[in-house]
């Protein structure tokens, strides 16, 4: 009779005791999928809290009027990127690394600044690891650098961003994220980089700090500003 009894209670018992243990690695997941959600939130809060000149004077975008200076300028990104890739690989090809290199040394800002005058835009290349001192960072991209990098460290995917700089422009900011065949220019010396490029960058960059990226770091980022009122 006692068995009876005890034993659909252990029975219960341990449902219960599971069912708990699903409720709470549910519970943890949801937890841990809001705190990626609350961290984005506030890193776009942390961005769009720059002071910016006559806040009143600027006009006020919709989700959807955002995503299209963000579309147009991924569109710009990849125009730039073709350019430049198509080129190096060319002369890759051809067995002319040194070549591939002096031609990025020489065309880099002659090319973005062409390209930024064909669509109407300001587009500069920067990285928190200059390769070119021309390329530095404005305090505000830093920031926008800064925090790509810890969404990367807590394996967030950063992704584009549009809001207003401090002088009211519309202003976009796109990750450089580094891959694979990055590593050949951006790699380790010691056994990424072949020797007779290692070479050339020391000549070409003295001060080269755009080295011992891995991959599926952040390179840096595409900042792309444009006019005020523009129409897109």
């Amino acid at each position: 009779m006692i068995n009876r009894i005890i034993f659909p209670l252990l029975f219960f018992l341990i449902l219960a005791v599971s069912g708990c243990q699903n409720q709470n690695s549910n519970d943890q997941a949801t937890t841990k999928s809001e705190n990626q959600a609350e961290i984005n939130r506030k890193n776009d809060e942390r961005l769009e809290g720059d002071h910016v000149q006559n806040v009143s004077e600027l006009p006020v975008l919709t989700p959807e009027q955002k995503q299209q200076y963000i579309n147009r300028s991924k569109e710009i990104a990849q125009t730039a990127f073709k350019i430049f890739s198509g080129h190096l690989e060319r002369l890759f090809k051809q067995k002319k690394p040194e070549e591939a290199l002096e031609y990025c040394h020489a065309n880099a800002l002659k090319i973005t600044d062409s390209l930024a005058k064909a669509k109407g835009v300001n587009i500069k290349r920067t990285s928190y690891r200059l390769r070119n001192p021309e390329n530095k960072p404005t305090a505000q991209e830093e920031k926008v650098m800064e925090i790509f990098r810890k969404q990367i460290l807590k394996n967030l995917k950063p992704k584009p961003y549009m809001h207003y700089d401090e002088h009211g422009y519309p202003h976009v900011y796109i990750p450089i994220m580094v891959q694979q065949k990055c590593l050949m220019c951006h790699g380790d010396p010691n056994k990424d980089i072949p020797e007779v490029i290692n070479q050339k960058l020391s000549e070409l960059y003295p001060s080269d700090k755009a080295i011992f990226f891995k991959e599926g770091d952040l390179r840096g980022i595409w900042s792309i500003r444009f006019p005020k009122n523009n129409k897109k």
